[in-house]
């Protein structure tokens, strides 16, 4: 049986819940539905964030963010979106289904979802280093975010890991913490150009070219060493991976036709967070921005008092008792 909701969020990271809780809060009926797991749950530590003075881990922020969607009565449904289609009344048809390691454990498999509006808060993942045990240091050992993480790294020896000028750029923007500096380049084919040769000369930061054999540390929190296939050891406290994103999801945003940048993220109106397509917005990650969680949940809030605007505009009212 298809269910029915005035709005849908696709992705239940920081964006796509704060869309969710503003929806609520207008007594819209909404749906989170969340594949699980996404950046935001890997991140061992928020620093950045208002009201958090001592931090706050991804998974607890996303707990508190669900648990305050669900105070509003947003339904939330973990799987994935397979499929979307726009019907001739304007609205939307969903084709959910669960993860592949769950679909033996379940008969429920398939869930369609009839929605008026849908929110794209489907995010991004980081491209990590082709190191052994490299998720042991993820986001302890090893940094991806200058403007997340840069202060912890303060006055610390930074390994930086890209390939080409990736490296040296970032290293220059890591400046602002650190001087004691080194970076690796892990892809000879891709040559780091002569402004970055001599910037990096300039601040006495090595370059190494080569591919990382492993990582040393006692715990898990600290990098003592990164060591070289051709066994050239590289002292460090921290690592600061250059490689950029692995992908941006916004697979399920072009089946419907939503315009999207040649590297995947989707193009929204600045103010509205309104895709290309009537009806659809996008928010987060997926969207070219920071990459700042504090900025994916603004946007989140933003498209939501757009969504509330626009369906009151066509005459809708929210379904609740009164």
């Amino acid at each position: 049986m298809e269910k029915e909701y005035d709005v849908v969020v696709i992705g239940g990271g920081a964006g796509g819940l704060q869309a969710a809780i503003h929806l609520g809060r207008y007594h819209w009926r909404t749906l989170v539905i969340d594949r699980g797991k996404g950046r935001t749950f890997y991140t061992p530590m928020y620093h950045n964030l208002l009201g958090y003075p001592d931090g706050i881990s991804g998974a607890e922020l996303l707990r508190k963010g669900k648990q305050q969607a669900t105070k509003y009565g947003v339904d939330f449904l973990m799987k994935i979106v397979t499929e979307i289609t726009k019907d001739k009344d304007g609205t939307f048809t969903l084709t959910a289904q669960r993860r592949r390691e769950y679909q033996e454990k379940t008969q429920d498999q398939i869930d369609v979802v009839r929605t008026r509006k849908i929110v794209l808060a489907t995010g991004i993942m980081d491209r990590h280093p082709d190191v052994p045990d490299v998720y042991h240091w993820a986001g302890f050992g090893i940094y991806y975010c200058p403007d997340c993480d840069g202060y912890e790294v303060t006055d610390e020896r930074v390994v930086v890991i890209g390939k080409g000028n990736a490296g040296p750029g970032l290293a220059n923007a890591l400046l602002s913490w650190t001087h004691d500096l080194a970076v690796v380049n892990i892809d000879p084919t891709n040559e780091i150009s002569d402004h970055w040769k001599i910037t990096m000369a300039d601040h006495e930061i090595p370059i190494y070219t080569g591919n990382i054999k492993k990582f040393v540390g006692k715990t898990r929190d600290t990098i003592e060493q990164v060591i070289l296939e051709d066994t050239t050891v590289i002292p460090c406290n921290k690592v600061f991976s250059a490689l950029g994103m692995h992908s941006v999801h916004s697979e399920i945003g072009k089946k419907i036709g939503v315009e999207t940048l040649e590297n995947g993220h989707i193009v929204v109106h600045p103010r509205t967070k309104q895709t290309s397509v009537d009806g659809v917005w996008a928010v987060g990650d997926v969207v070219a921005h920071s990459q700042q969680v504090m900025i994916a949940m603004g946007e989140g809030a933003q498209a939501a008092i757009w969504i509330n605007k626009t369906l009151r505009n066509e005459g809708l009212f929210p379904m609740r008792k009164h």
